[in-house]
């Protein structure tokens, strides 16, 4: 049996939640995406297509677990997170995409996290996470992007995995502070994605 798209198509899975994260865009507008993982050829290629200003992080990696050290006080743990984003003062965001970066940090981590990119929200801000869904089971290291409105990119991520942090749904929806779940959708490989929208005005 020929199949010569299979690991092709092995590297895509269907999502419900892009077409509502990016509903907002226009021909006429340039929106300010924020990915928290590295570039992918898939996510470039699929902004190439509209007037969109892309900065792209490279925080979920091997070295991620510098950010959950206990030994941080939260103000050391803001700034490490301020130091490592680098971004102008004066920028905000239309979409972020935080990918399953919550799933690698602890509690104080992701609310430092958090602490730093309040500022650059504005009230019609949208984001996008992906969850564990049994933390249980076993969830692949993975780099994601964006492929075509309803397929996500992902392949394994050849370095060493993060310490996972599993938070229940109560604590991810107190974590969130400004953000709140609006949907989610399950997704393949103990998965489960999540769009995200300010929970009172900024």
């Amino acid at each position: 049996m020929d199949q010569p798209q299979a690991s092709v198509e092995n590297t895509l899975i269907s999502s419900s939640l892009l077409a509502p994260l990016f509903s907002q865009i226009t021909d006429d507008k340039r929106l300010k995406i924020l990915d928290m993982g590295m570039a992918t050829p898939d996510t470039v290629s699929f902004f190439g297509q509209t007037k969109s200003r892309l900065q792209f992080c490279g925080l979920i990696d091997s070295q991620l677990d510098q950010y959950n050290d206990p030994e941080y006080s939260q103000a050391e743990r803001v700034a490490l997170f301020k130091s490592s984003l680098n971004m102008q003062a004066d920028v905000q965001f239309d979409v972020i995409l935080f990918w399953d970066i919550f799933c690698y940090l602890s509690a104080p981590a992701m609310v430092a996290l958090l602490e730093v990119l309040v500022p650059h929200f504005h009230n019609r801000t949208r984001a996008h996470s992906i969850g564990q869904l049994n933390t249980r089971q076993k969830m692949v290291f993975s780099e994601y992007g964006i492929n075509k409105i309803d397929a996500l990119y992902h392949q394994p991520n050849d370095s060493q995995q993060p310490k996972l942090y599993a938070h229940t749904r109560h604590d991810f929806a107190k974590l969130l502070g400004y953000l709140r779940v609006d949907r989610s959708c399950l997704l393949s490989g103990n998965r489960v994605e999540n769009l995200l929208l300010l929970n009172q005005e900024l």
